[in-house]
């Protein structure tokens, strides 16, 4: 499954970059450019930018994370937790 267009609570993977390979949540978008939260360098409230063409989306969303997000709860925690299962389960 290939997914075209970038929606928040979606996860993506870094291509390009330092932090390249690292794995994200869309927090928000804004024309080309992203921003991304990994809950533990990055967080909900601080998201790092990054161009759309710099990362890989994922076939993982989840509609529940992307709601909090958008109501302002912090929710770090809970997003380190569900990428840390995304990169168990591409492991397996």
């Amino acid at each position: 499954m290939k997914v075209q267009e970038p929606e928040n609570g979606g996860v993506c993977k870094s291509v390009a970059g330092r932090d390249k390979g690292r794995l994200y949540l869309i927090v928000r978008q804004d024309g080309t450019n992203l921003y991304l939260a990994d809950g533990k360098y990055r967080t909900s409230e601080n998201p790092k930018q990054k161009n759309r063409r710099h990362v890989r989306l994922m076939p993982v969303f989840d509609r529940e994370m992307a709601e909090r997000i958008a109501a302002g709860k912090d929710e770090n925690s809970n997003i380190r937790a569900l990428l840390k299962r995304v990169a168990q389960e591409r492991q397996d």
